[in-house]
């Protein structure tokens, strides 16, 4: 999965992305087409986005794509900053934990010491 742009894809099974434009496009040799579509037939979901597809222009494809990988990358890169930020925002609140976890111990100490 070095291919960011390809994250769906696992290495040896699924369609490239050439492969699914040449077939929308009618570019593959009968054997080509004949192995696409027998792997469309044994994938319910695939089968189904390229039912999709065939609506859609090349560019409009294209387009969208690079929608859908501009926010995905986005997105992931917002969470991993959210997490980041979890420990760092929330300063007054470890040191407030903290401060009650000391005074607790302290508390334990006094009344043990009492007895």
């Amino acid at each position: 999965m070095t291919d960011w742009k390809d994250i769906l894809n696992e290495e040896g099974s699924g369609l490239s992305d050439e492969q699914l434009k040449a077939y929308l496009d009618g570019r593959l040799s009968p054997e080509e087409q004949r192995e696409v579509e027998m792997f469309l037939s044994e994938e319910g979901l695939e089968s189904d986005a390229v039912e999709g597809l065939k609506d859609v222009s090349a560019a409009d494809i294209q387009q969208l794509t690079e929608k859908v990988n501009y926010r995905l990358k986005h997105d992931v890169r917002k969470q991993s900053h959210r997490s980041k930020k979890l420990y760092t925002d929330n300063k007054w609140s470890w040191l407030a934990i903290l401060i009650i976890v000391i005074l607790c111990v302290i508390g334990y100490w006094v009344v043990k010491m009492m007895n």
